[in-house]
């Protein structure tokens, strides 16, 4: 909530002129280099004597110091003095000086925080590994710098129809991310800092090495920063539990598979068969873009895509349906040209669809999450043909990926457990209306293992799941029993779907996005599309009908 200063249009007090100057003249010294007499005199259009007067006065406070050499007035000690005291009483500052001062040793560059004014930010207080040396620090603008952005990243998001679209994009993944990363010069990442309302005040941030900085490690930086400024939040006030990715322990069994040289991605996501064209599509999430294998002569590529988009399916056209932030939408590959559908959440503009499946009658399941990916609730719906709609879950936390039994009376898909934090791979048992009447759980994420994350089924009805943070995906019975574990050369796998002529292989994407720090150089594999031989052989992809008008 906005909350508006009631002096913020004051007018001068009558009655206290001397002071009002005396403010003014020191704002002119605090925003400006050292001046003259005759500068400071054009700046306020006072006398020379009433000028001698007040300069004489803040001079006996130290509130103005002259310098004989050069002639010129500037800001005092005792103003020096006032705003370091008030920084160290600040609690936002106390809340983030440990932070910053870890974060510039970890770095090896100096570590701010921002805080805003009006369409500006400018460094409050700063940490720097030399830790002696004196940086002056611009303003920046609040929409085109990294500290702006991130903060308003953590701001409602019913704002996001003020911004460009441009903004929009950096807005969203900043969300999903927790931070923002600027591929600009110099390279820069920042993540907001709230108070225990949740309100943005401030945020946390580092400059780069253009030079000397890949992608990856920016990333990785970036992490640590949002890790950094959740922790400074809860010290500041935020109750909100903090989760990190734990990595279990790498399997022993050697990895049997191909890694496709097809460019790395933030999030893969969505992997889907295409026989007709010979195509694996997959999406890269944060990107965000749309991907493609040609299998046969191994030739790949991407378009970009506008918003951050979870979920892609096949219809029965040459149209893919993708999911994301603006809801559903219909994508051709041949004009690269998206038309958007329909949008049952779209009074929610905190939320995102996710993945989507597609059940024997030809129709969308689809779940909704958070642009933060903080564990708040989302929806899962099914949509029909017609684009109507049902709710099937109206209350849900991260649904991803739900597959079908073959005669269509059971749905699996991965939920995650808020209570305990942990990811569980679900089966609903569905009625003869397609809704489900009975919810069974059948394997629950640990550290040891990993979480459950994408899914899918093969041909003779067993899921496939990727286990996030496990280094491996499994082969589960409808009971939840493992059949069989397949190693991967990356610890967080993302979805998995099965494809190819004879639909023998087990495509896999990844992420190395959210990795603890290090681990891109342990995994340096991670963002990659995996390609296994499991020795059985998945389903045709069910295809979506939608009535064309």
């Amino acid at each position: 909530m906005l909350i508006e200063d009631p002096l913020e249009n004051a007018q001068d007090v009558p009655g206290a002129q001397s002071l009002t100057r005396g403010i003014d003249l020191l704002l002119l010294l605090g925003r400006s280099s050292p001046l003259t007499f005759r500068q400071i005199q054009d700046h306020l259009e006072l006398s020379k004597g009433s000028l001698h007067r007040l300069l004489s006065a803040l001079r006996s406070r130290r509130l103005v110091r002259y310098d004989r050499d050069t002639r010129r007035y500037a800001i005092g000690a005792t103003v020096m003095s006032l705003a370091r005291g008030a920084l160290d009483r600040d609690a936002t500052v106390r809340a983030c000086q440990a932070e910053m001062s870890r974060l510039s040793q970890l770095l090896k560059v100096p570590c701010c925080l921002y805080v805003s004014d009006d369409e500006s930010v400018f460094v409050l207080d700063a940490a720097d590994p030399a830790g002696r040396t004196v940086r002056v620090w611009p303003r920046l603008t609040l929409e085109q710098s990294p500290p702006g952005q991130a903060m308003l990243a953590g701001r409602p998001a019913e704002q996001k129809n003020e911004w460009s679209s441009d903004l929009q994009r950096i807005i969203s993944k900043a969300r999903a991310l927790g931070y923002v990363a600027s591929y600009g010069d110099p390279l820069a990442v920042a993540a907001a800092v709230h108070d225990g309302d949740g309100t943005v005040v401030g945020a946390l941030g580092c400059q780069f090495d253009a030079a000397g900085t890949a992608p990856d490690k920016l990333h990785e930086a970036g992490q640590m920063i949002r890790e950094a400024a959740r922790r400074a939040s809860h010290h500041v006030g935020v109750t909100q539990r903090l989760t990190e990715q734990v990595i279990a322990p790498r399997p022993r069994a050697p990895f049997k598979g191909r890694v496709h040289d097809t460019g790395r991605d933030y999030v893969g996501e969505s992997p889907s068969w295409c026989e007709t064209t010979g195509r694996l599509w997959w999406l890269d999430v944060l990107a965000p873009a749309l991907r493609w294998l040609d299998v046969a002569t191994g030739e790949s590529g991407r378009t970009l895509l506008d918003g951050l988009t979870g979920g892609l399916a096949l219809t029965s056209g040459p149209e893919l349906l993708l999911t994301g932030e603006n809801g559903l939408s219909l994508f051709d590959p041949k004009t690269s040209q998206q038309t958007p559908l329909i949008d049952p959440e779209a009074h929610r503009p905190e939320n995102r669809f996710n993945t989507v499946g597609v059940d024997p009658q030809h129709r969308m399941w689809t779940g909704t999450m958070p642009l933060d990916n903080l564990e708040k609730s989302g929806t899962l719906y099914r949509i029909n043909p017609d684009l109507s709609f049902e709710i099937i879950v109206p209350e849900i936390f991260l649904p991803k990926n739900t597959v079908f039994s073959a005669d269509g009376r059971s749905a699996y898909l991965t939920e995650q457990d808020p209570s305990k934090g942990r990811a569980v791979v679900v089966a609903y048992d569905l009625g003869d209306d397609g809704l489900p009447i009975n919810r069974r759980e059948l394997l629950h994420g640990s550290d040891e293992d990993g979480q459950p994350a994408g899914l899918t089924i093969d041909a003779e009805g067993c899921l496939w799941v990727a286990m996030r943070g496990g280094w491996s995906v499994m082969r589960l019975d409808t009971a939840g029993k493992q059949l069989a574990r397949h190693s991967l050369p990356v610890p967080m796998p993302t979805a998995l779907t099965f494809g190819g002529p004879d639909l023998g292989s087990l495509f896999v994407t990844s992420t190395y996005l959210r990795l603890p720090p290090g681990y891109n150089d342990i995994a340096p594999l991670s963002g990659r599309l995996i390609e296994l031989t499991p020795g059985v052989s998945g389903r045709a992809p069910t295809r979506v009908n939608l009535e064309r008008p």
